[in-house]
């Protein structure tokens, strides 16, 4: 039986989705070389991503309750693209020539965007893709955060390294700017309210505190978020401990990027072939099977002999993280409300960042008290430990396991699309 395509409405989603979050994911690498560049300050590089990364933790709930509200979102995701594609502009003219604390605002202002720019497009999957297709778009849509981790960061690099830092932080200015006029042709049909949010007239704060409740309140909701945050914590150090495995191995430290990159790209194709692995195994077996396969390949990363092993494992370790997030997008779709979907996305992707800062600074701190090999044992016990935390979770029945797109999707003489 022949599965229906994704369609023009939702490959232009896609599309934007990618475009903003590949200025969303390089933005702490450009600011990074751009303060160094123009005021050799590490100290400073390090708090402008601390600040553009911590806010989110406050805005995800805030703005994806916002966004749930809305019945006209195009007005907040361009908004939220303007103003990071002003602030980056900004942190380009001033880095340099203004005082540390102004940066750190244009950076917090830029930072709050985030949750829009990213988990707020995922929003919007489920409501402007056909039902039997949202496995192969969850599969894209998740892929597009690895594209995105890989392209932008080495492209502004790769600028910088040619034509200066400046040129470099430039095009991420333009990637953001581009994000703008795709936005205006990109469908953003509303989620349909509940029976309850439409007897009432609710407060924004009301909407915060039941969607917070909803997390706790939905045991398998609570175990994958729980799991996947843990798990984003012992991936945190890895931008840290990459680069002293390449020194270990006798390479420079550059050598980590490298790494990373290979992680990233084995990512990739692991998200890739998600709709298959799910359409399978349904999505408890895949979410702890790549738990566990990634804690299996950090073990064998911390005993590999040489750089190239190194290589080959931390790709195939990506390759085993892959198809987690596009699992989780799947839970997520069946056990939300259609009025609850955008703020419990974006309050669990400002979990996960904050996990993941907080792992890489954990990282900072032990590396001093055991070997880098040791360390990412460490790593692999935390990811089976995550793992652990699914199997003690609810398990839905094979019924369940399916989307039910009634409960997601506004019906088509109902929608309104701004």
């Amino acid at each position: 039986m022949t599965r229906p395509p994704i369609g023009p409405a939702g490959y232009t989603l896609l599309t934007a989705a990618t475009v903003s979050r590949l200025a969303d994911n390089t933005a702490p690498v450009g600011i990074v070389l751009l303060v160094i560049a123009r005021t050799h300050d590490a100290r400073l590089a390090g708090l402008l991503v601390a600040a553009f990364t911590v806010p989110t933790l406050i805005a995800g709930p805030v703005l994806g309750a916002y966004l749930d509200r809305l019945r006209h979102g195009r007005l907040l995701f361009t908004t939220g693209q303007l103003v990071l594609a002003l602030d980056l502009a900004a942190v380009l003219a001033l880095t340099g020539r203004v005082p540390g604390w102004l940066l750190a605002v244009l950076t917090i202002a830029a930072g709050t965007t985030s949750p829009v720019t990213t988990s707020g497009y995922s929003s919007l999957v489920p409501l402007v893709v056909p039902p039997g297709a949202l496995g192969r778009a969850n599969a894209l849509d998740s892929a597009s955060y690895g594209l995105a981790g890989i392209v932008g960061p080495a492209v502004v690099s790769a600028l910088a390294g040619a034509f200066g830092v400046p040129a470099g932080f430039a095009a991420l200015v333009a990637v953001a700017t581009l994000g703008i006029p795709l936005l205006l042709i990109t469908p953003m049909p509303a989620a349909e309210p509940s029976a309850e949010a439409a007897r009432s007239a609710e407060s924004l704060r009301a909407a915060i505190a039941d969607g917070l409740r909803l997390l706790r309140r939905s045991r398998e909701l609570l175990g994958v978020t729980v799991a996947t945050t843990a798990g984003q914590f012992f991936q945190g150090p890895l931008p840290v401990l990459l680069p002293l495995l390449a020194v270990a191995l006798g390479r420079p430290a550059s050598g980590g990027g490298w790494l990373l990159t290979a992680f990233s790209a084995g990512g990739l194709a692991g998200a890739l072939a998600s709709d298959r692995l799910i359409a399978r195994w349904h999505t408890r077996p895949v979410l702890i099977g790549s738990l566990a396969g990634l804690a299996a390949l950090l073990a064998l990363l911390a005993g590999a002999p040489s750089f190239w092993a190194c290589l080959a494992v931390a790709a195939a370790a990506g390759v085993a993280d892959g198809p987690s997030l596009a699992a989780t997008l799947t839970v997520r779709q069946v056990s939300v409300p259609p009025d609850r979907y955008a703020q419990v996305l974006a309050t669990a992707a400002s979990l996960k960042i904050a996990a993941f800062s907080a792992g890489s600074a954990a990282a900072g701190l032990l590396t001093g008290t055991a070997t880098v090999r040791e360390l990412l044992l460490g790593l692999a016990a935390g990811q089976l430990l995550s793992a652990a935390v699914l199997l003690r979770a609810p398990r839905r029945s094979q019924g369940q396991t399916r989307s039910h797109p009634e409960r997601r999707r506004v019906p088509t003489e109902a929608r309104r699309c701004s």
